[in-house]
């Protein structure tokens, strides 16, 4: 411990007797742990924003579809009840039936995209219903003209977000039938938003999938689509056993006739995409680290030219070979541990200032400021490596000699 502090004092030393020579020498270590640690920062907090934007928007249901092409076969309500009555953990199965039309309401006709199904159609998406409720079971099984819609939607038919019990007419391939508000759903989150923006206004209508067939003559008994809700945790397990019910069911082992995936699976895809994006930027920052190691090797070479007569001296009066490289080795340690933790402290404030301007979490983890650290004090280690081998190999009566 005694040899260590000597070589800390006198790596202090040395910073401080050339303090501008030292700040420049550091400056390339400090922007690029900054860099790391404000690119690491900004990854987790992209992926945690997107990831969770998407689950808001569809990330606790997972499509099952049957192929037509592969066999005659299709889906009707008793295999609806066949899946819910299989699996009573599911919050429930419905038929995926989407038109466009039009919507009229007190103001004016806009465009309406219509999605159908039964009361599970209710977990379809987070933002929940705020006024009224959702249609029920009865109400479905009774074909009852009644929908719901999103806040925003309701003020801009309406002019208030006062819209339950009121009605509108929902036409749809020149048939028109008029249903009443029953619920409102929370707005869509900001991702929603940014995907539709630029995009013509559509409201979003949800209604029972038997009044949709009713009503605009299509035919409901039979689908090729389904949705399956269930809990983010058990959704994929869910899907593949709806997967292996229902080929059973149908007889269409081998086919390949029915095909199923969660929006769980793709969430997981989309932190791999995001995890091999945060990688690639960390690589750019992690160059300009190496970068800033070559500057700390430079200004080393520099060091052991400046004091050949002390290394000299030194080896005449018994320092032995590791330690004049030990010492040297410590010194360019403990300039670019300096270094990272201006560094650390530099990439933490900039991490806050652009995800605060972005509006992604700040997510900074203790492993990669640690990391960071531990990091910049290899760089140092390697890049010291050879000033450090040049001086300790120094003869003594040639170092005297210069």
């Amino acid at each position: 411990m005694g040899k260590f502090g000597e070589y800390f004092k006198s790596a202090i030393k040395q910073i401080i007797s050339n303090g501008y020579r030292t700040a420049m020498t550091m400056l390339g270590i400090v922007i690029g742990i900054a860099a790391v640690i404000a690119v690491v920062s900004l990854g987790n907090g992209m992926s945690h924003f997107v990831t969770s934007q998407l689950n808001d928007i569809a990330g606790n249901y997972g499509t099952i579809s049957i192929d037509s092409s592969k066999t005659s076969e299709a889906f009707t309500r008793d295999d609806m009840d066949l899946l819910e009555e299989a699996m009573p953990d599911i919050k429930g199965v419905s038929p995926d039936f989407s038109v466009s039309g039009k919507v009229t309401g007190r103001r004016e006709t806009y465009s309406a995209y219509v999605t159908a199904g039964t009361e599970s159609l209710e977990y379809a998406y987070s933002n929940g219903i705020v006024k009224g409720r959702y249609f029920t079971r009865q109400q479905v099984d009774s074909n009852q003209r009644v929908c719901v819609m999103l806040l925003d939607d309701a003020k801009k038919i309406f002019g208030t977000e006062d819209a339950v019990g009121l009605n509108i007419d929902i036409t749809i391939w020149g048939k028109t039938a008029t249903y009443t508000v029953v619920g409102l759903r929370e707005n869509m989150n900001r991702m929603y938003s940014f995907i539709m923006e630029g995009q013509d206004y559509s409201a979003t209508i949800e209604v029972p999938y038997t009044s949709l067939g009713a009503d605009f003559d299509i035919y409901v008994d039979d689908f090729y689509s389904m949705v399956l809700f269930a809990d983010q945790s058990i959704l994929t397990e869910r899907i593949d056993t709806a997967k292996e019910i229902l080929t059973n069911t149908h007889g269409l082992h081998g086919t390949k006739a029915i095909n199923a995936y969660s929006m769980a699976d793709i969430s997981e895809q989309l932190d791999s995409i995001l995890g091999y994006a945060t990688k690639f930027l960390l690589l750019v920052s992690v160059i300009s680290l190496v970068v800033g190691g070559i500057g700390v090797m430079n200004i080393m070479l520099v060091s052991v030219t400046e004091r050949t007569r002390e290394i000299g001296i030194r080896k005449s009066i018994g320092a032995k070979t590791g330690a004049i490289m030990t010492q040297f080795l410590a010194e360019a340690a403990i300039l670019t541990l300096l270094g990272g933790i201006v560094g650390i402290l530099l990439g933490i404030v900039m991490a806050y200032v652009i995800c605060t301007l972005i509006g992604f979490d700040v997510i900074i983890t203790p492993t990669s400021v640690i990391g960071a650290a531990l990091f910049s004090v290899l760089i140092g280690l390697f890049f010291g490596l050879y000033p450090a081998r040049k001086a300790a190999k120094m003869k003594p009566i040639d170092a005297l000699r210069l």
